[in-house]
């Protein structure tokens, strides 16, 4: 009888200690694939020195999400702008073919003097003048 209580024990304990230890690890967090989005159109309004741009374009399809929106202005002297608007997705996701679109107007930081400026939206390029 003792024998067999203290076997039992020792599977209970042996039990026990398997459960504070996982075998499976962690899933590592899927791998984002960071792009820019497809931009249709730039249409540039000029508001005394402030001026911005209306964009519109596709973000992707159903498991794209924008992931951000960079603007740089050139050095002094350098009449370029430039806008980056960035997309990300799981890398192996499997989604839904809807498109995900973007229109958005993207205030420029900033004054600008009088002059001849060129902006780029992702892929697309265009002039616009301060008076």
């Amino acid at each position: 009888m003792r024998t067999r209580y203290t076997t039992s024990l020792g599977f209970v304990a042996l039990v026990l200690a398997a459960c504070g230890r996982s075998a499976v690890t962690p899933a590592a967090p899927p791998t984002q694939l960071i792009g820019l989005i497809q931009v249709d159109s730039v249409q540039v309004r000029v508001d005394g020195s402030q001026v911005s741009a209306h964009v519109k374009g596709v973000i992707g399809d159903g498991c794209t999400e924008l992931a951000g929106v960079m603007i740089q202005r050139g050095l002094s002297g350098d009449t370029s702008v430039s806008i980056q608007i960035l997309s990300q997705r799981p890398a192996e996701a499997i989604c839904t073919q809807i498109a995900k679109l973007y229109d958005e107007t993207l205030r420029i930081p900033g004054d600008f003097a009088p002059g001849h400026y060129a902006l780029r939206v992702n892929s697309i390029e265009t002039t616009f003048d301060v008076p």
